[in-house]
């Protein structure tokens, strides 16, 4: 198991969210292709916001050693009460190698100490199957499978 270590974007970081956002392979289950400059700018000044008003919460760089292998997110779900949502997105260099189980169970593990919500929620494509595995390895399990904003969606939750 590895120890990573999870420190928040902060506005230096856009070079960073950019590298690991902008790779079709890697974007393929979360948007369907890799984000362009502009998208990753008006998506990145989000998690700005986001992580000035999430004290715990928010959208971390996640590294292994000195070096980042992707990012983690631990947000609130604005559509469920009480629910936060957890994601994480690894650069393609990090994949099959366990990191993924890892930040889960990191963020679900941080989640219930810190008592965030009384609900987790991932929410991934149906075909990611590597994605599902992880979070029902985590306890999630699956409620919802249908479409959310047009992209294939499917939705699992853990109570804490």
């Amino acid at each position: 198991m590895y120890k990573l270590s999870y420190i928040k974007f902060e506005e230096v970081d856009f070079d960073s969210y950019h590298k690991i956002v902008n790779s079709d392979n890697v974007m393929k289950y979360i948007t369907g292709s890799a984000s362009t400059l502009e998208r990753s700018t008006e998506r990145f000044k989000s998690i700005m916001e986001t992580n000035e008003s999430h004290q715990l919460g928010g959208y971390f760089k996640v590294y292994d050693r000195n070096q980042i292998i992707g990012l983690a997110k631990l947000e609130n779900y604005i559509h469920e009460e009480d629910t936060i949502e957890v994601g994480y997105i690894l650069m393609e260099d990090f994949w099959g190698m366990g990191y993924g189980t890892t930040i889960c169970q990191d963020l679900v593990s941080f989640a219930r100490q810190h008592e965030l919500a009384k609900f987790i929620i991932g929410i991934i494509d149906p075909e990611n199957i590597a994605s599902k595995k992880i979070l029902m390895n985590a306890g999630l399990e699956s409620y919802y499978i249908g479409e959310d904003n047009n992209l294939p969606t499917e939705k699992l939750r853990l109570k804490l």
